[in-house]
């Protein structure tokens, strides 16, 4: 949502914003020139032609209530997007269940040294702290959210599927009816999809490029150095190019590998394409380094998926040779009940978890979709798992840990105590 208010107040337009709560963002725009307002209020709305919200917010929010008595035009923050991409002349448009936000930034990095100016659109922070970079009109490479079918209303000339792994139960009512959502993504695709070859088989239309085991491209002679990997791409069985990468987690070699085939089949640079990719840095909240709590080091990621946890959990065993203690919040009590047992073969892969109470969301209490059924199912199985109901008292326990690779993970409020103990508690150096 920051992102779109940046973009537009960029081109001269007039923009307002709200939220419940400030925040680093509210501080952002704030500092750009851009009228903030701390809690929601009929008058925050005066003045405005066009109010956009998220669907995170409720229907019966005053702000919304108003407008719509008002006769001022609403438009969800999809819909919104879905007519900014129209004033672009290509969208690469890069979707999936995770890692959205990694390819498409690795992606607008490729781009930008290969000499091409884009728009680039993320859901997180790119080196040098920002959700958005504004280019020319020839290019936007935007993260397309498969939530409520969102990235249907994107247009895009390029479709990218990384994974297909349910998820939102609370729109989609099963696993094919996610993945039938994400071919008809491809679908609209007006020039070519990247896909998976994990995930072709998804997809009804044949006019597709894939990446990854057995697919056009292919990551062959792969070697693990410490916070590294590099390997070699082949293209249709033959040596296309040789990548390395300053990230760990083979699901990046993955993102990497995907990242080449987007950039071929625009015909970059080969040369640049590797330069980029070595240089690579990460977002931020995506398996990113906080510190040390005194001898315990601290990494927080985005992770609130089973596969994504287990993703970290690998990833983490790759690097660090000490128990691994994962402190969880779920997030919201649909996907946690949905995906009960997932997360529960994930996060056994941890030598401790501590689970913090649900992030809610939009949501009310489920029953059988609590951090508490979790944690009775973990106990259950003998692991060793606390539940903590606050921020300090995890805090306090993180602290009674020994040489402990800790891991912060969910997509709530979490990274408010990841930032908490980071400012406070950290040292930042390795």
């Amino acid at each position: 949502m920051s992102a779109l208010a940046k973009l537009c107040f960029n081109n001269g337009v007039f923009v307002s914003g709200s939220d419940a709560t400030s925040s680093h963002i509210t501080d952002e725009l704030e500092h750009l020139g851009i009228d903030i307002h701390i809690g929601h209020k009929k008058s925050n709305i005066v003045g405005a032609e066009l109010v956009v919200y998220t669907c995170a917010v409720s229907m019966r929010n005053v702000e919304l209530k108003e407008a719509k008595k008002q006769g001022i035009q609403i438009l969800e923050r999809a819909d919104f997007l879905g007519l900014v991409s129209n004033e672009y002349k290509n969208v690469v448009a890069i979707a999936g269940s995770h890692g959205k936000t990694t390819v498409a930034s690795m992606i607008g990095k490729i781009f930008v040294d290969c000499g091409i100016d884009p728009t680039i659109l993320i859901g997180g922070e790119m080196a040098g702290g920002s959700n958005l970079r504004i280019g020319k009109k020839d290019f936007l490479i935007v993260e397309a959210c498969e939530y409520r079918e969102h990235f249907l209303k994107l247009k895009h000339n390029t479709a990218v599927i990384l994974n297909i792994d349910y998820d939102h139960p609370d729109y989609f009512k099963d696993a094919s009816t996610y993945a039938n959502a994400f071919n008809k993504f491809a679908k609209l695709s007006l020039d070519k999809t990247i896909v998976s070859e994990k995930y072709k088989m998804f997809l009804e239309t044949n006019l597709y490029v894939t990446y990854g085991k057995g697919g056009t491209y292919s990551a062959r002679h792969i070697k693990h150095h410490e916070n590294m990997f590099e390997f070699d791409v082949y293209k249709n069985g033959k040596f296309f190019n040789h990548i390395a990468l300053n990230l760990i987690g083979t699901y990046n070699i993955i993102n990497a590998l995907c990242s080449v085939a987007v950039a071929d089949c625009y015909k970059l640079n080969k040369e640049k394409v590797k330069q980029s990719l070595a240089e690579y840095e990460g977002v931020k909240r995506r398996y990113e380094y906080m510190g040390k709590l005194l001898d315990n080091v601290v990494i927080t990621d985005y992770a609130h998926h089973p596969t994504q946890i287990a993703n970290c959990i690998e990833a983490t065993r790759e690097v660090y040779k000490k128990p691994i203690t994962v402190v969880f919040e779920p997030h919201t009590y649909s996907r946690t009940k949905s995906l009960f047992f997932d997360f529960l073969n994930s996060l056994e892969k941890a030598d401790n978890v501590i689970l913090l109470p649900t992030y809610s969301a939009r949501e009310k209490t489920i029953a059988g979709g609590r951090s508490k059924d979790l944690f009775d199912a973990l106990k259950f199985k003998k692991k060793n798992v606390k539940y903590i109901k606050t921020y300090s008292a995890c805090l306090e326990h993180m602290k009674k840990l020994k040489n402990n690779i800790i891991l912060l993970l969910g997509a709530g409020s979490i990274i408010n105590l990841a930032e908490a103990i980071k400012q406070n508690y950290l040292n930042t150096q390795n």
